[in-house]
């Protein structure tokens, strides 16, 4: 490099042309003086579509260290992979939840079922990890996840109001069994945990109903009839 560059500066940038991209990376192209910056989510291979995230522009090439504080212009567009002319690599991040918000909602709005199958059931595999952990909270939050990809997941909405009752929240958990039902009607779990959220939030008339309904969709259910037998000795002791 001559003496007036490295007092002046070149007018060509030292960082070669980023041509090898990965999901995750997250990268800048110059135009009018200004810098545009991406980070990629996806790569379609067939159709050569880069998935991104557009962030702010800015007047000065974004440091890592500002990459978690830089403004986001739109959270998800489909790009052309040849649309980047001239683009420099500045970090590879990797891809977290909150960076395919933008990507979820594309995949719901083009109905793309093989898309939306797959992150569901990552929610939801996650999801039954936390539970085994006890981490209901979390679980909550995953299983929130794959029903909002998937509203008819019965078997997430289920597990969602199955860790409501291990945290003692009957009214959530009754509500999730209620959609459950609306998904899988004369659902026989469904509605035996509903009875039993009623039982144990001493609401033994609404509870009774709904055991009575289970025990007609399955007479042999014995936990059916261990119910209705103790809510008959509660109200017989409470002159109900």
């Amino acid at each position: 490099m001559s003496f007036l560059k490295k007092i002046f500066g070149g007018g060509k940038s030292d960082i070669p042309e980023h041509k090898e991209f990965r999901e995750g990376d997250i990268f800048y192209t110059r135009r009018n003086d200004k810098y545009q910056t991406y980070q990629l989510l996806k790569i379609e291979q067939e159709s050569n579509t880069f998935h991104v995230k557009l962030f702010v522009e800015t007047s000065e090439v974004p440091k890592v260290t500002e990459l978690p504080n830089l403004g986001v212009k739109i959270y998800h567009s489909p790009i052309d992979g040849n649309g980047f002319t001239n683009s420099k690599l500045i970090a590879n991040n990797g891809i977290d939840e909150s960076d395919l918000i933008g990507y979820f909602e594309y995949i719901k709005q083009t109905q793309n079922i093989n898309e939306i199958v797959k992150y569901a059931n990552g929610f939801y595999q996650q999801a039954h990890e936390l539970t085994n952990q006890k981490n209901h909270i979390e679980a909550i939050n995953k299983y929130s996840r794959a029903i909002d990809l998937m509203p008819n997941f019965h078997e997430a909405i289920d597990n969602r109001a199955f860790c409501n009752m291990d945290l003692g929240n009957w009214n959530e958990a009754i509500q999730g069994f209620k959609q459950s039902l609306q998904v899988n009607p004369n659902s026989l779990l469904a509605i035996f945990s509903i009875g039993e959220c009623y039982y144990k939030s001493e609401q033994y008339l609404d509870a009774k109903n709904y055991f009575e309904q289970a025990n007609q969709i399955d007479p042999n259910h014995p936990k059916s009839k261990e119910f209705l037998a103790s809510i008959d000795k509660l109200m017989n002791r409470d002159g109900l």
